[in-house]
């Protein structure tokens, strides 16, 4: 009898939890959720980029490194490189902000397929649980319904036999997984709930994917991890973007040369961009947390010692926060940093390259940075900037008899801006009527840079700038302190 109670509590428990069970979403109901949200999104998208463009305080920051990089030629002093020259001759391209009657076109070619093309009866073709599955076709994708499709992308999307299975989620909203094949691989899904839009790729659907519908093609040996791209939004004035490494990336492939990899931890979230309305002032928030990322490329240089050794780059992290407000010109850019240990780069145990940023102080810093009175940006360290450099190249550098390294290869820099509890500096531009060439102003605090065992110091009202040829005396460095004028 007591047998017979338990049995007979786990059939009702069983049918209890059947019986909460979200319906299938019928066509015309997942139509709406997607059309509508992703509509939404993509005009508050464009609405977003266009306020953030307007943002005085980003403009400054721009102005900031233009000037840093290429007053006075001052890049220069470091291997003759200038800053804004190299992003002049070697510019990326910008996707440009869509003004809003293209932000409206978009958002409405979107609704339209969604609603007339894709989510449709006559694409239904299971019914089970909480899921109604789509068969989509190259005659849904390739054409917009004004005009026939072209033949060859429909045999194209055909071939993937693609199908879309939505999914009731009740309260949480709807998912939609894209399967690909027979087998119905599954490397893309994306949620829709009222306010969000998220779409998640997993590395490893991917690879099954393309193994199934393309055995020929060569892929990576291994692909795993999960990345997210998620928007949301409570209206045209308040939207977040968001990208999340979800599960850690790991990815190696084998080459004639050796073994390849790349990996990069778990980062939740990796990126944030916000931009929102509040007490009727516009403010934007855009952050980065880079967790350690590492790159492994085979060594083929003639040195028998490091055969079958790797080059290893490894960043130890990269992160900020920066949070501004339409109509100030002013920003801090937070938490700075190079993650939380040394980053390098390798080649086998010996290490050619390291970076170190603010060691002893954190390994992180804020910085501010305002206009000043006289129009010239300040930029303000809290604690303090400590950024150093170091670089052994021996390994790389044989004599021709003897495969033994020439000389001592190894050299430092380090760079140090410390003192009170912001030190500050400010770009001054060359005066052509006094001849000054342009540098860093020390406005409080202390300045240094160190080469080697050369070192210059900068106090405060001075400026650091690029060493002349005809100085009459050397610090060793490639700069000099002097006044600013």
């Amino acid at each position: 009898m007591k047998m017979n109670f338990w049995v007979a509590g786990t059939v009702a428990l069983a049918l209890g939890a059947v019986g909460c069970q979200p319906p299938a979403p019928e066509p015309e109901d997942v139509a709406e959720v997607t059309a509508k949200r992703s509509g939404d999104l993509v005009r508050n998208l464009g609405s977003s980029m266009r306020t953030l463009s307007n943002f005085s305080a980003l403009e400054l920051l721009t102005d900031v490194a233009s000037s840093v990089g290429g007053f006075g030629n001052m890049g220069g002093g470091i291997q003759g490189m200038s800053i804004t020259r190299m992003a002049e001759e070697s510019p990326l391209p910008v996707p440009s902000i869509p003004d809003e009657t293209t932000s409206q076109a978009q958002a409405a070619l979107v609704e339209k397929y969604l609603r007339e093309r894709i989510f449709i009866e006559a694409n239904v073709e299971e019914t089970k649980g909480s899921s109604t599955t789509f068969r989509i076709t190259g005659e849904d994708l390739c054409s917009d319904g004004s005009a026939p499709a072209a033949p060859t992308c429909v045999a194209e999307v055909d071939k993937y036999e693609l199908r879309i299975r939505a999914t009731n989620k009740g309260d949480d909203g709807l998912d939609l997984e894209l399967l690909f094949g027979p087998n119905r691989a599954e490397p893309l899904s994306l949620s829709f709930s009222d306010v969000r839009v998220g779409m998640i790729v997993d590395l490893g659907g991917v690879k099954d994917t393309v193994t199934q519908l393309s055995p020929e093609t060569e892929l990576p040996r291994v692909m795993v991890g999960r990345v997210e791209l998620a928007l949301t939004s409570t209206g045209p004035r308040d939207v977040e973007f968001q990208t999340s490494i979800l599960d850690a990336l790991s990815v190696e492939w084998d080459a004639a040369a050796g073994a390849y990899a790349f990996s990069s931890a778990k980062a939740s979230p990796l990126s944030e961009m916000k931009v929102w309305q509040e007490d009727g002032a516009n403010h934007a928030r855009i952050a980065l947390n880079l967790g350690t990322t590492e790159i492994r490329v085979p060594y083929s240089g003639p040195e028998t010692r490091f055969a079958g050794k790797p080059y290893v780059l490894s960043l130890s992290g990269l992160s900020y926060e920066m949070e501004a407000q339409e109509g100030r010109e002013a920003l801090t850019l937070a938490h700075i940093g190079l993650g939380e240990a040394q980053s390098y780069l390798a080649l086998g145990e010996h290490k050619l390259v390291t970076v170190d940023l603010n060691a002893l102080s954190g390994r992180h810093f804020d910085l501010h940075v305002e206009k000043g009175a006289d129009g010239l940006a300040v930029l303000s360290a809290r604690p303090e900037f400590d950024l150093s450099v170091f670089t052994d190249m021996g390994p790389l550098y044989v004599e021709e008899e003897g495969g033994a390294s020439s000389g001592d290869s190894a050299s430092s820099f380090n760079v140090r801006l410390s003192g009170g509890d912001a030190p500050s500096v400010r770009p001054v531009p060359a005066n052509t009527s006094t001849g000054f060439p342009g540098g860093l102003q020390v406005v409080s605090g202390e300045l240094s840079v160190t080469v080697n065992e050369s070192r210059v110091t900068v106090p405060a009202s001075k400026c650091l700038v690029k060493q002349s040829t005809t100085s009459e005396s050397t610090t060793g460095a490639g700069f000099e302190a002097r006044d600013c004028q």
